[in-house]
């Protein structure tokens, strides 16, 4: 039933008439995801996590927003000490994104970000967790660069994909400073909420 609830909801703004371009004072919601894959010595092949970003982005320009991104991740399949793991991790990056195409449709942008948070090793038997756990969290910092477009069925509901470069490191453990750094394609979805 939620289902087809929130499917009807998704199909009357997709459906809905209008169309405009970013301007002054818009204010934006965007909820995106971006699975982890894994297939190494240290991973099984396959998705073995995820990342939820939800951000609120103000135009402070016709062409220029400032996001407040969000993000949980969460990797299963780790190997810490020879012991089944996963870590959680939590972050807080402010963006700067600028449309270089502005149309009413298609908008595609390049943006820039830094931001702080947290990261938490633990066991998946947690009678198994051991001082590795604890060493490897912490603080952690990450740099987004990216492009990437949106697509609006209508004036105010469309899809987003970013192809952003990454780099995520941890700011307080010795023992793993660079966590991820790559490309990390994210696709969601943005409602213009004024």
């Amino acid at each position: 039933m939620k289902k087809i609830f929130l499917f009807s909801i998704l199909s009357i703004l997709a459906f809905s008439n209008g169309f405009g371009q970013s301007k002054k004072n818009d204010l934006k919601l965007t909820v995106s995801a971006l699975p982890l894959f894994g297939s190494s010595d240290g991973f099984e092949s396959g998705i073995n996590g995820i990342v939820i970003k939800p951000s609120i982005g103000y135009f402070i320009s016709d062409k220029t927003s400032i996001d407040l991104n969000f993000s949980y991740a969460t990797l299963n399949d780790l190997t810490v000490g020879n012991i089944d793991s996963y870590y959680n991790s939590y972050a807080f990056i402010p963006t700067l994104r600028n449309n270089f195409v502005n149309k009413e449709k298609l908008r595609v942008f390049a943006e820039f970000g830094f931001g702080l948070g947290t990261i938490k090793y633990d066991a998946d038997n947690s009678s198994m967790r051991n001082s590795q756990h604890e060493n490897l969290s912490g603080g952690i910092s990450i740099l987004n660069i990216g492009i990437g477009g949106n697509y609006f069925f209508n004036e105010k509901f469309g899809i987003e994909l970013i192809i952003p470069y990454l780099s995520t490191k941890n700011i307080t453990s010795d023992n793993s400073n660079n966590l991820y750094s790559g490309i990390g394609p994210t696709i969601g979805f943005t409602y213009i909420l004024n």
